[in-house]
Parts: C-alpha cells; structure tokens; sequence
C-alpha cells in the first residue's frame, strides 16, 4: 500500500449522500457479489440428500438416506402436497444421522408471512432494523403461536437481501426469510448490525455498540408475544460471529447456537496473521460490507412510511468512511500500536476470547481453505473441554464455496438444512432427533481416497472421529537440509543454507468514492496466483491453475521435498515450523507452505508467516503434542517485540494453520519457504522501512536446526 496521503476521499469523484448517487454507486464488484449469492440460493433451494447411490458411505461420519426426497424449490408459498411422506407410520420423524440416515421431517405449517418492517431501540438509543417471518395458515394469515425462535443478525443488510432472493428457501444463515424452517413451527427474526442496512449508527467492525446491539435484539425477542421463550442463534460468516457474541453476552437466553465459518482470533486467525497486516482481505470484506449496508433504496420503496429515517441511516453509513474506516486504515498503515499489535481492539472482536461464556449446545461448520480455517477447531476444542454438547464438521474448499456446498449435500454430510432442523429441533423443541449420534468431528480429508484406500471406503473423502485435535496424532518431525531434502535425520554437521531477498513492498490506495469505501490493492510477490490469494479473497475469483499448483507460482520460494512417500501419510491438525534465520536488517518475514507434490503438481495444502520481530512465544497457551511445540501462540504485543540484530541467528516457530490431509504413496512432502505471502498479509510502513532490502539466511546445522513437526494419524484412523 502507499502512504496514507494516498488513503484520500476527494480521489474521484465528488462525493454526494443522496440516495441517488448511492443507487448509481454499487458497481461491478457489488453486482457480481449479488450475482454469487443469488445463484447460491437458487442452488440452496434445490438441495438434498443424494438419491444416486443405493449404499451409504462407511466413514462414520454424517450420511444421508438415498431413499428420503429433498423438499420441493416451491416451499414458500405452496400447500405440503409436494413435501415427502412422513418417514415412519409411527410418526417417528428422526433418522440415524451416522451410517446412512438423514433427520428430516414434513411442515407443520402450508405457508409463512412476514411481518412489516420495525424497529428496537438499543440501549444507546440507536434504532435496529427487525425483520419477523412466522408460520401462517393457508389464508396467509400468522398462525397461532407462540413459537420457539431463530435470530440471525447481519451485517449484509436482511432487508435487501430477503428482497434479492424472493423468499427461496435455504436462506436463514444469512438473515432472509426462510420457509423451510418456518413452516417446521420456527419463528424467525432477521437483524441488521448497527451501522449497517436499515439500522442506525456507524458500522465499527464488530465493535462494543455492535456486540451491545446483539444482546438488544436477545433481549427484545424474549419479550415478543409470538415468542416461547426459547431461542437459538444462526448464522453463517459474520452472522455465526454474531451469534457466538449473542451466546456470550446472554448465555441464559441462548438455547442453542448453529455457526458456519465464525471468526474466532481475529489477530492470529484472520486480520492480524504473522503478526502483520491481512489487506487482501480487509480490502475486500470492507467494501462488500459498506457497499451491501448501504444499499436500501429498494427498503425505502418498500417502506415509504420510514422512508426520510432510511435517508439520515443511509447518510450516516456513508459518512462512517470518513469519520472511521478511513483513520482506521491510516492507523494500521502508519503502525498505530492500537491496530499494529494485539490488545483490547483485537480482543474485543474476537469470540475466543470468550468462548468459555457459551453455555448453549453448538453445531459448528468450517472449510479446510476459509477465512477461519484456524479458529472454528479452536473453538470447537474449547466448547468440548467445557462440557458443551458440540459438533465440528469441516469441509473443504473456500469461504464462498462452503455459503453454498454445505446446503446441496453429499454421501457423507447431509445438506446443513437438515442439520441445522435437527439441532434446533432437539434443542429448541425438545424433540428427539438422534443428535448423541452425530459423529463429534467429521473432516474432510485432502487427497483421499487414495489407490491404497480398501475397496470399502473409495467413495469417501470425510473422515470422523470423537475429538479436535485427532486423538490418534503423534508429533513427527522434518528437518531441513543443505541439499534442499527433508529428512527426520537432523545435520550433523554444519550444511550451506539458502538466502531469500526482499520482494518489492505492495501498492495501493483507498478511498470514498461515490458514498463507497473502494480500494486498490496491488501484490508484488507473485501471491497474486496462490492458494492463499483464493482463500483471502473469500473464493470469488476466477480459479486459475497455479491456484492449485505452485509449481506455476511466481512466489520466491525455497523448496525442501521427502523422498517418496512409502505409504500413505495422514497429517490432521496444526503444524508447526522451527526456521532459524539471520537478516542484514532489522526486520523480515518467513512464509512457510506445506504441500504434495506428484508428478505434474505441486499442490498447496496450508500455510502460515511470522514477522521477525513478533517471534515471542507465550508457552502457556501455546500448544504441545507429547511434548513437542505445535502450535505457538504469539504475544503480538509492543512490550515483546524484538527487532532482530543484524547478523544474529534467531529462531521464527511459524504457526502453520490446521489441516487434514494425505501425502499419498509415492508422492512426496513438500516444505516452501518464501520472504513473503503479501496474498496472507503484509508489512505496514514501518516495518517496510525496517525491512527494505533485506537478505535472509536459512541456516540449518546441529545448533540451529531449521525443521517443521507435523501431527500425523495412522490411515487405519480413516478407515
């Protein structure tokens, strides 16, 4: 990024709060955004179990029936004829979720309605968009309750998105009204986040008044006559962060909680990775956010009666570029310690902080290539150690991808519909829906099936087990080598090790432009064309191949690979490296990538950075498999920064985020090491400077040992 007198609002063009301009403003980006969601809801509305298989898989993990029919695309409006029969003469609606069973069961309800728009007052004073969908009767007219209720908060505007996907079942992850759920006998209420959509204030990025609105809107809902008294939360995203914020601040109101890609350490696992600044994706969730709560033209037209109160909302998120967001970059640049190192801004907006205040029964989703890859396992882990009734399934691929896969479904995990009825079912309802035989963890696992899977298990790419990390995992650790090997032998004696520059630094800018927050952010590391720069920008690219295979990268790397892999090598967990360095300045990155290479690819599995000058370790909540380091928890704080001594060797344990994946026989284990992933993080100004024209030594001797410890499972686990 450039300096922050490139970070200007008079860029552009003149700025205008009027809500036409604001029409005229939404742009490309925001437009494809749309298109990506609308399409996934079309694609959610047609999800269900797969039919085509007449035997279940044999993992052990969650698995539907082929014989039990989704419901019809038509579920809004439309009478149950269309709707499967009930699935035992009995009335017995649960099925067994694990060894080839889905929970699903017919409405209660033919139709829903929503309620007219309205408003809570928050405890500040700010008034908080409330959208209510109930059950009704065949006339339309609301059934009789009360009802146990579902609450979404988002900060994607509900009222324009509920508008975008026309009451298409399948949506209630994202705050639009949802009649699959409904007409089960839920009631379901859609908030906008303060300082987004229809709701007042200035957005903060899941700041105190934020978190202070969500148990507002707790609060209100316990009060609503359409309301029974027990309540779960939703979401995917930032909606399952805010439902994790809700549980916290309201552990006694909260029944159950269903998060699908929450946020957990947003310095270490999101915003702050290495200790460094992640612009790839800030850039992009701040202009979706603002872009998205900003546009309520089509809530005014639909609301006239509030429609000047939408005018002064909408002029106040405009001017929230100005009077926040702006400075707020500017200080991350300038290294404003606030934003530069972990404190109370970080800790505030980050639900591990707090998980131990979750009391509610939660289900958990997460994605092995997401913006949270390293902290729904966490939190998982957290919840479990605490005696909370929780689940962990983990899927593969990229933040956007798992907004629509996990609702269409496959011979391993039922679609999240079904789950999320089942869990709320149980928790909300009482009804007993099997869930004890939800399998605790289920994961996907990369690059399997392999050829040396049995027969049996071919069709199976999830694997289950009873708890995150893999009870089964054993530390095993690779040491690098002056010949560019890994082997588990250390050197014996001192062997040359490999130097790395420093690539040019980022450029870009941000700005308001016509009522948006717009940035534009170049990389200059060649990360542009990596996994990383796919996972950063939440999957919505266009995938190329050196996405997927390094091998086509124009990263610097240096690259240390096994010999071939005699049998199949199963990694599940976090990963750890130990790279001892020296620098000719005071300041440098190490990026470390773990992945397969096979004949034609190298693919990239996962990968972690650390600043040089964050390399402080907290041991106490780091964590030790068998006694061996394997997840270092960084202090990322002023008071332990340490530039390095030019020419001194130091030693960087780099965190590698969790994974679970095999090297396949005859492939081989593959450690990249490169002086940046710009794509992950970059440095801010300061530390550009500190950095500039660096040269980093790898050293690898008896004394300084450069290696990585991966957690590795035996494949009969799998099986």
């Amino acid at each position: 990024m450039r300096r922050s007198d490139s970070l200007r609002s008079d860029a552009l063009d003149p700025i205008s709060t009027t809500t036409a301009t604001l029409a005229n403003s939404v742009g490309k980006r925001v437009l494809q955004g749309c298109l990506i969601l609308a399409a996934a809801s079309l694609l959610m509305a047609c999800s269900g179990g797969d039919s085509s298989k007449d035997s279940p898989a044999s993992s052990g993990g969650l698995e539907p029936r082929s014989t039990v029919t989704p419901p019809a695309p038509d579920d809004t409006q439309t009478p149950a004829e269309s709707d499967p029969p009930a699935l035992d003469a009995d009335g017995e609606d649960a099925l067994d979720a694990i060894g080839g069973g889905m929970y699903y069961r017919t409405p209660e309800y033919p139709r829903v309605v929503n309620l007219p728009l309205q408003f809570i007052t928050s405890v500040n004073g700010r008034q908080l968009s409330v959208r209510v969908t109930l059950p009704a009767n065949a006339d339309g007219t609301p059934a009789e309750g009360p009802f146990p209720v579902i609450l979404t908060q988002s900060a994607y505007n509900t009222n324009l998105l509920g508008t975008l996907f026309l009451g298409i079942p399948g949506n209630l992850l994202l705050g639009a009204p949802d009649s699959f759920v409904v007409r089960r006998g839920y009631a379901q209420v859609a908030v906008d986040a303060m300082g987004t959509g229809a709701s007042e204030g200035g957005w903060e990025l899941l700041g105190e008044d934020e978190q202070q609105g969500f148990a507002d809107a707790v609060d209100w809902v316990d009060t609503q006559p359409w309301s029974n008294g027990k309540l779960g939360v939703a979401g995917v995203s930032y909606m399952a962060i805010s439902s994790l914020f809700a549980a916290q601040r309201r552990p006694d109101s909260i029944d159950a909680v269903f998060a699908s890609l929450p946020m957990g350490d947003a310095m270490r696992g999101t915003v702050g990775i290495g200790g460094m600044i992640n612009t790839n994706f800030m850039s992009q969730w701040m202009f979706i956010t603002h872009a998205l709560a900003t546009q309520n033209i089509p809530t005014m037209l639909l609301n006239p009666n509030y429609m000047s109160q939408l005018i002064r909302t909408t002029d106040e998120h405009v001017a929230q570029i100005d009077n926040y967001h702006l400075p707020l970059i500017n200080a991350a640049l300038d290294g404003a310690p606030y934003v530069t190192y972990d404190g109370d801004f970080w800790r505030l907006r980050s639900p591990i902080e707090n998980i131990d205040k979750v009391k509610a029964p939660t289900f958990f989703f997460a994605a092995l290539d997401d913006l949270f890859q390293r902290d729904v396992p966490m939190m998982y882990e957290a919840l479990k150690n605490n005696g909370v009734d929780t689940r962990l399934v983990v899927f593969n691929g990229t933040h956007i991808q798992n907004f629509l896969m996990p609702h269409i479904g496959n011979t391993q995990v039922p679609p999240i519909d079904f789950l999320l009825l089942q869990w709320f079912d149980k928790y909300l309802k009482g009804m007993d829906t099997h869930t004890e035989q939800l399998a605790s963890v289920v994961q996907h696992v990369k690059n399997y099936p392999t050829a040396s899977t049995p027969e049996p298990f071919r069709n199976d790419s999830f694997a289950a087990t009873t708890s995150w990390p893999h009870p089964d995992a054993s530390p095993e650790r690779w040491f690098l080598r002056g010949d560019m090997a890994m082997t588990k032998t250390p050197p014996s004696s001192d062997e040359s090790g490999p130097v790395m520059t420093q690539p040019p630094h980022p450029v870009g800018s941000a700005y308001k432009s016509d009522a948006l927050i717009v940035f534009d952010v170049h990389i200059n590391d060649g990360t542009r064309c990596s996994r990383s720069y796919l996972q950063w920008v939440l999957g919505i690219d266009i995938p190329k191949n050196c996405h997927y295979n390094t091998n086509n990268t124009e990263q610097q790397r240096l690259v240390f690979d096994t010999a071939p892999m005699e049998e199949d090598y199963y990694i599940n967990g976090p990963i750890q490296a130990d790279i001892w360095i020296s620098s000719n300045v005071t300041e440098a990155v190490v990026a470390v990538q773990i992945e397969a290479v096979f004949e034609n690819q190298s693919q990239p599995i996962t990968n972690g950075q650390l600043l040089a000058s964050g390399r402080a370790v907290n041991e106490s909540r780091s964590r030790f498999l068998k006694g061996e380091m394997i997840q270092p928890y960084h202090y990322f704080l002023e008071e332990t920064s340490q530039p390095l001594v030019p020419g001194e060797i130091v030693k960087l344990p780099v965190e590698i985020f969790a994974t679970s994946a095999i090297i396949p026989k005859g492939a081989k284990l593959r450690v990249s090491i490169s002086p940046s992933n710009q794509a992950q993080a970059m440095l801010n100004y300061p530390r550009q400077a500190a950095a500039e024209n660096g040269i980093t030594t790898i050293h690898i001797s008896p004394d300084h040992p450069s290696s990585v410890v991966l957690p590795i499972v035996p494949t009969s686990a799998l099986n």
